[in-house]
């Protein structure tokens, strides 16, 4: 497998939107569904099903009962979508959000960038300088490379800060981080180190980025967590619990991933935490000519942070 990693420019993040709205079109009340009353394939097999009714009086009026119940509801659904817009519930999705926060963390310096996820994570080891990258996987024989869709990728020197962000976007609505995703990032890990590309990173941190530093966003965490932050900082897990997982998907060495999960710190920390961390850095950053201006950027992490978390007592 050959694995890549290209500086991801700032324009890239709204496109990242418009092809995730393209293939998710339900998440985003755009589905033939939520515009019709029915799914697409309702409509595509209705003409066979108007033609099989013909001199059939009985299924044709309960064709057309069908379609008048439809019809009937669609000044709720024209509601309902004109809602999205006006209660801004796109601005709270998980893909915008991650979207927004490429943008505004684009728009650093790559030390101060390095200097905010330092004092996030507490990790010495993050180099001084750290750029949004972009993962670029190419298949050799038929492998593999749609395992993992890291939300955040940071990358400096031999240094690859591996990000998965998750958001509270609605009061009755949110995606826990399951155990096999854990798995994905780890299994990126292992393809890096096993990469005959020597500019492939060789060190790796992990970090979750959640409403809370409440453990509840880890599906089925009792499972498989033993402390979301120990004495170090980092989330502590039951590595059998997670190779046990691991055995259920094909393709993934259980013993090198183990052994990854020792190797690579993971960390679990909130959105608001991250804002502070920030706001931190920013202070430190010492330079004092351009001070206003990354001051408001790292305010525009704490908006960030605030729609992120919004809900988050609601679960």
């Amino acid at each position: 497998m050959e694995i890549k990693f290209e500086p991801r420019p700032i324009y890239q993040a709204p496109i990242a939107v418009l092809r995730h709205l393209y293939y998710y079109t339900t998440q985003y009340g755009l589905s033939v569904k939520q515009f019709t009353g029915a799914h697409w394939r309702y409509w595509e097999e209705l003409p066979e099903r108007l033609i099989k009714a013909r001199g059939d009086t009985k299924t044709l009026n309960s064709i057309i009962s069908e379609l008048k119940k439809l019809a009937s509801g669609s000044e709720e659904r024209l509601k309902r979508r004109r809602a999205q817009i006006k209660e801004g519930k796109w601005a709270e999705k998980e893909i915008v959000l991650d979207a927004q926060l490429l943008s505004v963390l684009g728009a650093l310096p790559g030390e101060l960038l390095s200097l905010g996820l330092r004092h996030l994570t507490g990790n010495p080891n993050i180099p001084r300088s750290l750029q949004i990258v972009d993962l670029i996987m190419k298949s050799n024989q038929g492998e593999d490379t749609d395992f993992v869709e890291p939300d955040l990728l940071l990358l400096g020197g031999n240094h690859l800060l591996m990000v998965e962000v998750k958001t509270r976007g609605g009061a009755d609505s949110s995606r826990s981080y399951p155990p096999h995703q854990l798995l994905n990032y780890l299994r990126l890990v292992l393809e890096c180190k096993n990469s005959c590309d020597a500019s492939s990173p060789s060190d790796f941190t992990h970090l979750m980025l959640m409403p809370s530093t409440d453990p509840k966003w880890l599906e089925n965490h009792s499972e498989w967590v033993l402390q979301s932050c120990d004495d170090e900082g980092k989330l502590k897990v039951n590595l059998s619990a997670l190779i046990n997982s691991a055995r259920k998907k094909p393709g993934y060495n259980c013993q090198q991933l183990k052994l990854l999960a020792v190797e690579v710190p993971i960390y679990y920390r909130s959105w608001d935490q991250l804002y502070e961390a920030f706001r931190i850095a920013a202070e430190q950053f010492g330079d004092e000519r351009n001070n206003t201006h990354w001051d408001k950027i790292v305010q525009e992490i704490g908006v960030l942070s605030q729609k992120a978390g919004k809900y988050a007592q609601n679960r």
